[in-house]
């Protein structure tokens, strides 16, 4: 079922992109996108650096995991997730992003309900820019370095032994790095394809202590069609594969609404393909640049 709803999705994507290209032949030249460079809502980032200045990038998402599961299901609602993006120039960004959770573990019978509060690692990466092609058919790429960084003193488990599932890694503190490389294609006026792809450090154990050393390899693959001058709808895959456990892989769909060329809404959903992924998710947000 789920692959069968992956190529309808992904068929509908690329048909009306086709369409766009291909109907508006005669004024596509002239077809410009408001939608501001963002990286709300997505999992693939952008190839593009932002220009200098200051952009903000908030929203909230709620994820549904492990129903599946005989015992208990868990629920994270994420009332804040927020990034941070400062153009220094036309080659230098960087980057802070962290997320506030809220965590509710309920067991199916309805004897307990757990609820946790707990935030994200601050993660401060920088951008370089590597091609930046003005072409009509253009290619962009940029270099990401990062680093994922938790200072709060925390056990996984409380004094008496007992699991606390909302500390992902018992030790006090971490600093977790990743390297990526972002690229994106423009095809014609209406149509843009991008993708993601490197290794990502979490301190995430799933097996044991050694498994929290193990990177995540990852990549992203979308499709984006310009539906309109303010509209951008979009379909991706992402797959984080993990040494010791099952892949976090699954789709995303999403839209953003420019509201002018600096300040765009956006609404994003999406489904995990296996069961090591959340069964499903959703999130909304804003995006504000500030500067040029």
């Amino acid at each position: 079922m789920k692959k069968t709803l992956t190529f309808l999705m992904l068929s509908a994507i690329l048909s009306f992109g086709y369409s766009q290209n291909t109907n508006e032949s005669s004024a596509s030249s002239s077809f410009e996108s408001k939608v501001m460079n963002t990286d709300r809502g997505s999992y693939t980032r952008s190839a593009s650096n932002i220009a200098k200045g200051l952009q903000v990038e908030l929203g909230l998402g709620y994820d549904w995991v492990n129903s599946n599961n005989d015992t208990y299901k868990n629920d994270i609602f994420s009332p804040f997730k927020g990034k941070l993006r400062l153009g220094l120039s036309s080659k230098v960004e960087i980057d802070f992003a962290i997320n506030n959770n809220q965590m509710v573990v309920r067991r199916w019978d309805g004897s307990s309900t757990d609820k946790y509060n707990y935030w994200s690692p601050l993660e401060i990466g920088i951008r370089t820019q590597l091609m930046n092609s003005k072409k009509k058919s253009a290619t962009k790429a940029a270099l990401y370095l990062g680093l994922g960084v938790n200072t709060t003193q925390r056990s996984a488990f409380e004094d008496d032994g007992t699991a606390r599932p909302w500390v992902l890694v018992d030790r006090p503190s971490y600093v977790t790095p990743e390297f990526a490389l972002f690229v994106g294609h423009k095809i014609g006026s209406r149509f843009d394809l991008a993708y993601n792809f490197g290794l990502k450090w979490t301190g995430i154990v799933l097996d044991d202590a050694v498994s929290a050393k193990n990177p995540d390899i990852f990549y992203t693959i979308r499709a984006t069609v310009h539906a309109a001058k303010c509209l951008d709808l979009y379909l991706e895959h992402f797959n984080f594969m993990r040494k010791v456990y099952y892949s976090n892989l699954g789709l995303n769909l999403g839209a953003r609404y420019a509201i002018n060329k600096k300040f765009a809404v956006d609404i994003n959903a999406g489904l995990g393909l296996n069961s090591a992924s959340s069964d499903g998710f959703a999130g909304l947000g804003l995006s504000y640049k500030l500067g040029k």
